[in-house]
């Protein structure tokens, strides 16, 4: 079974991606995910790369968001697709069968995308307004987002958006298998103390 934490790095963060990665896994957090909107495809290779290591050494997972091609070509354990990446199908067909294949859910209507594939887990939300994310859809209330996970089982769930390691009870309680997190971290004043915090929250 998966963490219960993934942490997502950012963009807009004062540390690159890499050095988010250093920060959390120094902190516990042991499932990292690249989130890179604002890097040219080099670039994001190598960060990808520095950063398998990191999570090869600390024994942590490591997944690339939008790309499956960049997924394959850093070796990660796989990817997490947005609603305009490339299908569940495309990204189990070019990783294979070994590789964490995870999607973002909405709303229910989303799962649609997951026909004729497996998929591992999904990230569900937003939990609350957050600032760092671009295009952020409609929040949810404690019922909508219930009925998302439900809708969504046996899928692991995560909730996302401006999740803190205060909302996990909460969170829990609504069916989720956990909460993926990334200004929590990556802008906090001392993110390796702030991973800590949530890993604590959340049990690991």
């Amino acid at each position: 079974m998966f963490p219960r934490l993934q942490f997502l790095t950012l963009d807009a963060a004062p540390r690159t991606h890499r050095e988010q990665a250093r920060a959390a896994l120094e902190g516990g957090v042991r499932w990292i995910q690249l989130r890179a909107k604002g890097l040219a495809a080099e670039a994001w290779l190598a960060e990808a790369r520095a950063i398998v290591g990191l999570c090869r050494d600390a024994g942590a997972l490591f997944i690339v968001n939008d790309s499956p091609e960049i997924a394959l070509a850093a070796e990660a354990d796989g990817v997490h697709l947005g609603g305009d990446d490339a299908a569940p199908a495309a990204a189990r067909a070019l990783l294979g069968e070994a590789a964490i294949v995870g999607v973002t859910l909405n709303e229910p209507a989303h799962l649609a995308r997951c026909a004729g594939a497996r998929v591992d887990y999904a990230g569900v939300g937003p939990f609350r307004h957050t600032l760092s994310k671009q295009r952020l859809a409609s929040v949810h209330t404690a019922e909508s987002l219930a009925a998302l996970v439900g809708a969504a089982a046996p899928l692991p769930c995560f909730a996302i958006g401006g999740v803190t390691a205060a909302d996990w009870p909460a969170v829990r309680s609504l069916g989720a298998h956990g909460i993926a997190v990334s200004g929590a971290i990556a802008l906090a004043d001392d993110p390796v103390s702030a991973a800590k915090t949530l890993v604590e929250a959340v049990g690991g």
